[in-house]
């Protein structure tokens, strides 16, 4: 069997193997890590904050913007805090994959 480019050798690559579990073992913890993580968004009347996978854990609403003859203001500001939290999680998870694959070649089976 052919290893890919870079894994061959005698000392698969100068160390590449090593780099290669600690990168699997990384991946492997990191939902927990993105757990752990918290954020805040801020829109204005309406904040939220949310972990790093992108699970909202609180939402504070300001009583002046609950008008019931307006409800589609209100609903549009809790829609803009849940994209912004999520696009804020989806970005910090590319980042931390990114430093968990960083010098590594793309590897098939490494889940990220």
């Amino acid at each position: 069997m052919k290893l890919p480019k870079g894994l061959g050798g005698g000392a698969f690559g100068g160390g590449l193997m090593q780099n290669v579990q600690s990168a699997m073992a990384r991946a492997q913890n990191l939902e927990q890590e993105l757990e752990q993580e918290t954020f805040n968004v801020d829109k204005g009347p309406v904040k939220a904050t949310f972990d790093g996978t992108g699970r909202i854990k609180t939402l504070k609403i300001d009583k002046s913007v609950v008008d019931p003859e307006d409800v589609e203001a209100l609903e549009d500001l809790i829609i803009g805090a849940i994209r912004d939290g999520f696009e804020k999680a989806v970005e910090l998870r590319a980042t931390r994959v990114e430093e968990i694959t960083k010098g590594l070649p793309p590897i098939p089976g490494l889940g990220l």
